[in-house]
């Protein structure tokens, strides 16, 4: 796996770097927010944002919903953890 925001983050024209998820609802409501402020960044012309969503693939990994939520929150967010990896708002 590649940490795609880590590295997005290091560049200068870069405004905004977030992971979310999409396996709760409150995981859905931050993925809502960021991409929110992802297109409101680039209305405001303040450089490049990546939102990368993290999710779930049921039939691909031949687990049910349950099962697929459980395995990404122990295999994936210790890897890929979520929240602001460069916001330039906030530094």
């Amino acid at each position: 796996p590649i940490r795609i925001c880590e590295r997005m983050a290091t560049l200068s024209g870069t405004a905004l770097a977030q992971r979310v998820a999409i396996d709760s609802v409150p995981h859905i409501r931050e993925a809502k927010k960021a991409i929110r402020k992802a297109f409101e960044n680039s209305m405001a012309g303040n450089g490049f944002s990546l939102v990368e969503v993290v999710s779930t693939c049921n039939s691909g990994w031949k687990l049910s919903p349950v099962a697929s939520n459980q395995w990404l929150a122990e295999n994936m967010l210790p890897f890929s953890p979520l929240g602001d990896i460069k916001d330039v708002k906030k530094e």
